[in-house]
Formats: structure tokens, sequence, C-alpha cells
């Protein structure tokens, strides 16, 4: 999950220490946070967690170097139900090509934001994040860990999602405050975050609950006033719906295809990528209690991909739909004595619950 910036740490034991986070890309820049205007607590729903951020981050300082960093990933749980597992067939990630104002690109989007106390240190995030179905048409799923730092820790500030984003052919130092030449469907800030009361508990650098690494965004209207929905659909495309309770046999789990902005080399957080993995493992992680299982799959994206969304055909779909089955959480981040691999919660009724929340709260 999440930590203090610094440069990239390759995993050199065996997978089974787990687990490389796939958080957060850290990237330089010269900036300023917007705080917290709402007070973070119970959303009314159970025990989901929920946040109201400030609509509008505060710019960025002018000038400054925009180099793109690794958030500093580690990975030390041990979890024997899921290491001990026969490792996935790798499959490689394959680029693709811009511009993202299609059916298919449109929905996935990047994540920008900062954390608490970067004021003065220079640093902000990315993740990824999908456009699903939504009554008041401005939600992104993604992971908790993108959300919120976890067990101690606080949520994120200046939360911006970016459908579309593309800088394919660009110079990677970004700066967040400016973001209107990568953004063809015009940026979207958070004004309302929803994350599982497990991640809020014991989410960490080292993984925590990861069963339950999920989140929800609300967003606001862009420039041009339209809601997240109106933006995508102008450009062909359809807010995913979500696949809840998808099947959980060995065996029985759909073909998957894994998309994001990887942003931790050899990637650079500029371009879409995806994976598509023909066998996808449904696994009981029962460290982590009786009922937790993760998905996970061949896959080579690298830190930047959290959140972004694991896409399979729902039952009764028209060929050519599909349906968000779970986000990145974490993965092998190219692991040398274990291949390259991706995992993602098992979206559950805990989590439908966490998106009921969200999809009762008014439009933007």
């Amino acid at each position: 999950m999440l930590i203090r910036p610094r440069r990239s740490r390759r995993i050199n034991g065996r997978v089974g220490s787990l687990l490389v986070a796939l958080a957060a890309a850290a990237l330089t820049a010269s900036c300023a946070e917007s705080g917290v205007v709402g007070k973070a607590g119970s959303s009314g729903d159970g025990d989901i967690v929920g946040s109201v951020l400030s609509p509008t981050p505060k710019p960025s300082v002018s000038g400054g170097s925009h180099q793109g960093r690794d958030g500093g990933l580690t990975g030390s749980t041990s979890l024997p139900s899921f290491d001990n597992a026969p490792l996935p067939r790798p499959v490689a990630a394959r680029q693709i090509p811009g511009p993202y104002t299609d059916k298919n690109g449109a929905v996935t989007g990047k994540l920008f934001f900062y954390r608490q106390g970067d004021s003065n240190s220079g640093n902000y995030y990315v993740c990824s994040g999908t456009v699903i179905k939504s009554k008041n048409r401005s939600l992104v799923w993604t992971a908790g860990h993108c959300v919120h730092d976890g067990k101690g820790g606080t949520w994120h500030l200046s939360m911006v999602f970016v459908p579309a984003f593309d800088n394919n052919r660009g110079d990677p130092n970004v700066d967040p405050s400016d973001l209107t030449q990568y953004a063809p469907l015009g940026t979207f800030s958070a004004v309302h975050v929803w994350t599982s009361p497990e991640w809020i508990k014991t989410g960490d650098e080292h993984g925590g609950d990861l069963a339950h690494d999920y989140a929800v965004i609300e967003v606001g209207r862009n420039d041009d006033g339209q809601t997240l929905d109106d933006a995508v659909e102008s450009a062909g495309a359809k807010p995913i719906p979500m696949w809840f309770s998808a099947p959980t046999g060995q065996g029985k789990t759909p073909a998957m295809t894994i998309r994001g902005y990887p942003a931790a080399e050899p990637f650079n957080g500029m371009a879409q990528w995806d994976c598509t993995a023909d066998t996808v493992q449904l696994l009981n992680v029962t460290e982590l209690g009786p009922d937790a299982k993760e998905y996970r799959a061949g896959c080579d994206l690298t830190g930047g991909a959290s959140g972004g969304g694991w896409f399979a055909r729902a039952p009764g779909q028209a060929t050519g739909e599909v349906s968000l089955v779970t986000n990145t959480s974490v993965g092998s981040a190219h692991n040398a004595h274990g291949g390259n691999w991706l995992a993602g919660p098992y979206l559950d009724a805990r989590a439908k619950q966490l998106y009921n929340t969200a999809d009762g709260s008014a439009a933007p």
C-alpha cells in the first residue's frame, strides 16, 4: 500500500513474502494540498466509512521538477494460503494505442491525489480507476489504498480523476495542477469517498486486509458542466456495470481483461496498458478470515495500475459488453523468483453494500 515516497524497491524474496502493493507511483512536483472540509465518519449505512472532500484542489506552485518516481512499495506479510498456491501463467501487458476516447478507453482513467503532509515534500501520487454505472452518474471504482492510508492514517487529499487520460507520446513530467492538455473528456474532482471499514482498521504498506481493499469515489462535474457519465458517453462509451459475487469455484472464473496506468518501471504512467488473462485464480485467503477471497492472474503491470478494473462478460451480457469484477490491489512487481502477477479482492455482499451507499448519494 502507500508509504512514504521513495525510490522503487524490487522484491527479491520468494513470492510467499506477500505482498508488493501496486499502489500509486509518487511523482515529484511542487504542490499545495487542500484540506478535508467534511468530517470522516459513518456514512449512515452500517459501518461503511466515508469522507466528504474539497471539490477543488489548490493549484500547485509554479515551476519545479515533475520527475516520476515509484511510491516505495514493500510487502512482508506472509499469507500461506495465498502464497503456496501454484502461480498463474504470466501474461505480458499490451500498450493500448491512444486516443482513449472510444468505447473501451474512456471508462478507464487516472487518479491524482496528495497525502497528508505532502504540501512541502513535492510529492503527489497516482492510481487508476473505472467509471461505473450509477444512478448519480458520477462514480469511480478504485482500490481502498488509493483513497486512504489505512490503519492510523488519513484520507488522501485533492483527488482528481481524469477519464481517458492520454499523454502517450509526451513528457512524463506532469503537473497535476494543470491536466487540461491530457484530459480529452475533462477533469473531475472528488466530492465524496467511501471505503471499507476493514481497510480503515487494518490496511498498511504491508497489505492489511487485502480482501477489502476497494473504494468508491463520487466526483463533481467537469468545467463544461458535464457529469462523469455525460463525458464518457460523449465518447461513445458506457459506464461499466458491477458484477458482485462472481463465480467462486476453481476453474469457473471467466477470462478477464485487466487495465490501468502502470507508472513504476518499466512503465511511466502516461498510457493505458492491459493484460488478458484466460485463467484467473480465486484463492481462499484464510489468514484474513473464513470468507476472504482474492482473485489472482498473471500480469506484469506495476505501481500506478492499482485500482484499475478487471473486466469480464457477465451472464446475459451482449457480445462486446463487460462488467467490473474486481480492482487491482497488489502484485508481484516483477519478483525475479516468483513471476509476474496481480491480485484483487473478491467483491461480495459487503462490497455491494458499499456500492449501494455511494449509488444512493445525490448527483453533483
